[in-house]
């Protein structure tokens, strides 16, 4: 026996501009929540960890020359921050619902904060970091 083969119907233009829509709504494009850029507040380059071995963004976004970062944890494990290449001038640890903070400074460019703890990196808790 031969198999069925699907029968497609066309959509129109009708059913382009809604899978349109709720193909761009689906892509985000909403202002804060997890993956959205963050930018710092006061001058202090906040980010926030937890339990999921995740940051709060995937993007932060700070101006280039001394930085104070506030790390921040939401959750009980242990976690660091330290920053790919320079990992020597800033080092932060929390756990336990805790906060750690430093400031370095940074050249404009493009640099990767990531959790040292072993397997956390390698389980994604790592970010962009875009120094303007």
């Amino acid at each position: 026996m031969r198999p069925k083969t699907p029968i497609v119907k066309p959509i129109g233009p009708i059913g382009v501009i809604v899978a349109a829509s709720l193909l761009a709504g689906a892509c985000g494009g909403g202002s804060g929540g997890p993956g959205a850029a963050a930018e710092p507040e006061d001058g202090v380059l906040r980010i926030v960890a937890d339990d999921t071995n995740d940051f709060d963004a995937d993007t932060y976004v700070v101006s280039a020359g001394e930085i104070r970062v506030d790390y921040v944890h939401s959750g009980f494990q242990n976690h660091t921050l330290v920053i790919e290449g320079i990992e020597d001038q800033l080092r932060l640890e929390v756990e336990n619902g805790g906060r750690d903070s430093g400031i370095l400074t940074l050249a404009p460019g493009r640099y990767i904060i990531y959790c040292d703890v072993a397997g956390h990196r390698d389980g994604g808790m790592e970010a962009r970091l875009l120094v303007e």
